[in-house]
């Protein structure tokens, strides 16, 4: 069984579909079973790298990931007995790890420098070990397998390969010019500084997988030069500058975050789901990732729907859960997926992504002010319509519900999908066939935004069709509502009994506009009261719910993007204080986390009991739906609500969180046209803020709206 790891405490750098996660000082134990390492395409190549310095492990001073694809480990040594019984005191050496990501390959750059007042000699050891374990092996998913790894010592090389149980060669080739190596799996270098000086060691580490040609990837290039394209990929973006230095590096974290986490497949570039477990396509996840991120890069979200769309299910297949029109939950590649070593490799199972494939077409359309992927897509739209009609609904009574069919798949199939992720108010499991509510929701939205494409698309018999349904499905939900509890059950179970525990699901409904104002007020109290709220945000489970585990994975633990669907569903009911709130606080839980990184989810501890919050150990770091939470939350606090199908951009009741007065919004695109837009707080008290500039360069009306009224979806 693989040994957990803090994730909290590790580093990350990653380039297209490889990447390495490793200790905050950059190693990957060499002893123990783990689930740090070097990955490509969901194969781990290396599983071992320790730096020992005359025999010992350095030191970490710090380190830093922020670049993305690019890592430093600044290091020094701790005591050391040298040759000859003379002593080298601590701190005498610095020893600095720069590693890099590259295509198919990664760089280490070692610098040893000497402090010390005399001749340093000793040596510098590099340890390595590759075992080509498949992810879902890693995580104890699929049965543990012995391959036969070959090793290979020539020189200042040294390869490790083994055959796959797909029966692929796969080799790990490392270069260290300088350094000889054994038939162990070390590098040794033998080091000899003057006072002052200084020994430059470059670790190449090539990546091959027999199924291809070998991936060449370019020169190592440097720290700066990583620092340098991630500045590039943001400024080929709209550019927020704000007046706060902390809000400022944290809106920076995120959007490197998910440039961090972009991935190909078949040539279409998708946000895979987080590291170092989720390192694939994910319906459900790379969906809503891109929903977050369409005010920032709408290419991305064409590119999801298409590859979706292509990956769409054609048949009904238990053991995939796979049904036509179905979207898939996730995708495996390489040993796993050849040998259909479990159905999670090509895997169906969301009740949800489906709908959601459709509010993301839909939503896309409206920042891009064109019906041409839509058009493109129409087979694939009216195939999630014709399963949501004649797949999702179990039971035909109207709801969408889902059931396991696969032996191997999963026994809960919205985005709270542990085992446990969905209880009653006894703490027991709901039996399925389950109703979630959060899932009709987003039905709602499905149907009624898709019937607007429908209605400019020239098809009103179509709309009417689906407006009839959406509003039948609205009324359905009256089926969820707790009256004596004041908010709505977060599932139904197979005997359509409701759940009574109180649950973030409902907040959901918010941002699909699925409910009634009356209603909606109803959820707000409910999740901002203390049982549900935190303080960091509202938690997955009430606190007093027999269930709670303020560090159960969905059963009262704090996740970033279920906080963020919330508060962007408070904005459109008019519930702005209670928005502010929530973004308040989660860019002060933000403040907490190393590097300003926001985890996939964090412990629901109250605020009251520890002074930052309290981490879970393994939650995925980056995470795409949780990078993205923060820049949805200051798209829908400045009130941008795209209509580019009709040339406007409206902008409701703009507000900024308490720690800015002053927000500037540059090149924010909406259909052909580029917008400069500046938000300042005015008034005697500064308690308003204001639109004070928009620049126009395009056609495009931009409407400022300051009603409090809800608008409609």
């Amino acid at each position: 069984m693989t040994e957990l790891v803090d994730l909290s405490e590790s580093t990350v750098v990653k380039s297209g579909n490889g990447f390495c996660v490793a200790l905050r000082d950059g190693r990957l134990p060499l002893a123990g079973d783990h689930p740090l390492g070097l990955y490509l395409d969901d194969c781990r190549y290396l599983r071992g790298h320790e730096l020992l310095v005359g025999g010992r492990a350095p030191r970490l001073l710090v380190a830093s990931d922020g670049a993305g694809t690019a890592a430093v480990y600044e290091l020094t040594n701790p005591d050391l007995l040298l040759a000859g019984g003379r002593e080298l005191p601590l701190q005498s050496l610095r020893l600095r790890l720069e590693r890099r990501m590259l295509t198919g390959a990664m760089a280490d750059v070692i610098t040893l420098r000497s402090h010390a007042r005399d001749l340093v000699e000793l040596e510098l050891e590099l340890g390595l070990d590759a075992d080509f374990a498949p992810m879902l092996e890693v995580r104890g998913i699929v049965p543990a397998a012995t391959r036969d790894i070959h090793r290979r010592a020539d020189g200042e090389t040294l390869v490790f390969a083994a055959v796959g149980l797909d029966g692929h060669d796969r080799s790990t080739t490392i270069h260290c010019p300088g350094a000889v190596a054994d038939e162990a799996g070390f590098f040794h270098v033998p080091v000899r500084l003057e006072p002052g000086g200084e020994l430059t060691l470059e670790v190449r580490f090539d990546l091959a997988d027999g199924r291809a040609e070998p991936l060449r990837s370019g020169p190592t290039g440097s720290l700066a030069k990583a620092g340098a394209d991630a500045d590039a990929w943001l400024a080929e973006r709209p550019q927020v500058e704000v007046d706060d230095e902390l809000i400022n590096r944290v809106l920076r974290r995120s959007l490197l975050d998910l440039r961090t986490l972009e991935s190909r497949l078949d040539g279409s570039t998708f946000f895979a789901a987080g590291v170092p477990w989720y390192a694939t396509l994910f319906g459900r996840d790379s969906i809503i990732a891109a929903l977050q991120m369409l005010a920032f890069d709408r290419a991305i979200g064409e590119e999801t729907l298409r590859l979706l769309a292509s990956l769409q299910g054609t048949r009904v297949d238990n053991e995939h859960d796979e049904e036509p029109g179905k979207i898939l939950h996730e995708l495996r590649v390489g040993e796993t997926a050849a040998l259909a070593l479990t159905p999670l490799a090509r895997y169906y199972g969301t009740v949800d992504a489906t709908p959601l494939f459709l509010c993301l077409l839909c939503e896309h359309a409206d920042w891009m002010g064109s019906l041409d992927l839509f058009r493109e897509l129409r087979p694939a739209v009216e195939a999630a319509l014709h399963w949501i009609d004649a797949f999702g609904d179990l039971d035909d009574d109207g709801l969408l519900e889902y059931r396991r069919r696969s032996s191997g798949g999963l026994v809960n199939q919205g985005w709270k999908d542990s085992w446990d992720g969905i209880v009653d108010e006894h703490g027991a499991p709901l039996p399925a066939p389950i109703a979630l509510v959060e899932v009709q929701g987003y039905a709602v939205a499905a149907m009624r935004r898709v019937a607007g494409v429908f209605e400019l698309d020239g098809d009103p018999a179509r709309a009417e069709e689906l407006l009839a349904d959406a509003d039948r499905r609205a009324r359905d939900l009256e089926r969820f509502w707790l009256s004596d509890r004041g908010y709505y059950a977060m599932a139904l179970d197979a005997d359509k009994r409701p759940s009574r525990a109180l649950a973030s699901n409902q907040g959901h409904l918010l941002w699909a506009r699925a409910v009634p104002q009356s209603r909606a007020a109803a959820i707000r109290d409910a999740l901002m009261g203390g049982d549900a709220y935190s303080g960091w945000g509202v938690r997955t489970l009430g606190a007093n719910e027999r269930a709670f585990n303020p560090v159960g994975y969905h059963t009262g633990t704090v996740w970033p993007h279920d906080n963020a669907l919330f508060a962007a569903g408070l904005r459109k009911y008019g519930f702005d204080a209670a928005f502010l709130r929530v973004f308040e606080d989660v860019l002060d839980a933000v403040a907490g986390f190393p590097g300003l990184r926001l985890p996939e989810l964090f412990a629901g501890f109250s605020r009251s009991d520890y002074e930052d919050p309290v981490p879970y150990p393994v939650a995925c770091r980056p995470q795409a739906w949780a990078a993205g939470a923060l820049p949805f939350m200051l798209v829908a606090g400045l009130g941008l609500v795209p209509r580019a199908l009709e040339r406007k951009l409206r902008i409701r009741r703009p507000s900024l969180p308490r720690q800015l007065n002053r927000l500037a919004l540059h090149g924010l695109r909406v259909g052909d046209a580029r917008v400069d837009l500046l938000f300042e707080r005015v008034g005697p008290q500064r308690d308003h803020v204001a639109l004070t500039d928009a620049r126009i360069d395009g056609d495009l009306e931009v409407a400022l709206e300051i009603s409090a009224r809800p608008q409609r979806p």
